[in-house]
């Protein structure tokens, strides 16, 4: 079976996700402390999770989209996920996602975790460009994008809907040109 590659950071490693992590991912996705920013409804079981995964490693031999689990090397704990989505291969293009535990929010983690994932996708997968959509109020995932390079493109209105209440959001992007004159 294909796996995803291995990506390792100063304080972190992304790997695959697998069947272990069912219940972190259970427990991430249930947490409203997460979920207000993610635009997502709670999953409703351990089984939704189990369905993730199992999705996660469809899609690995179709080139779809990828997430990997980011584990603190410290630790050796899983504390959160990345991943794109929405791609379109033909315009070479595609949208990031990411969450993380709470206690671990603001310590760069986010923008450490990113960083070889968007070397990944430019380099590996050849995107041209990157996606990132932000509601207005998380101002730390603006900050996260920003630091790596992300311009804001304008506000998508009521764009996410979660638990029947429209959001707007800000579309941020990078640019392949963008991110080898940085990196």
């Amino acid at each position: 079976m294909e796996k995803y590659p291995v990506f390792e950071t100063e304080r972190l490693v992304l790997r695959q996700i697998g069947m272990d992590d069912v219940s972190f991912l259970y427990e991430l996705y249930t947490s409203e402390e997460v979920l207000q920013y993610f635009g997502m409804s709670p999953i409703e079981s351990k089984d939704v999770a189990v369905s993730m995964v199992e999705n996660y490693e469809k899609h690995l031999g179709t080139g779809g989209p990828m997430r990997w689990g980011i584990v603190e090397k410290q630790s050796n704990r899983m504390i959160g996920t990345c991943g794109f989505h929405g791609i379109s291969k033909t315009y070479k293009r595609c949208e990031i996602g990411y969450d993380l535990t709470p206690e671990h929010w603001g310590h760069g983690l986010m923008g450490e975790a990113l960083s070889p994932v968007l070397h990944y996708l430019f380099t590996d997968k050849g995107m041209n460009r990157v996606g990132a959509v932000i509601v207005p109020y998380n101002k730390a995932s603006s900050r996260v994008v920003e630091k790596l390079g992300f311009k804001q493109e304008g506000l998508l209105r009521e764009y996410i809907l979660q638990d029947e209440h429209a959001y707007d959001a800000y579309m941020y992007s990078l640019l392949k040109k963008e991110w080898l004159s940085e990196f």
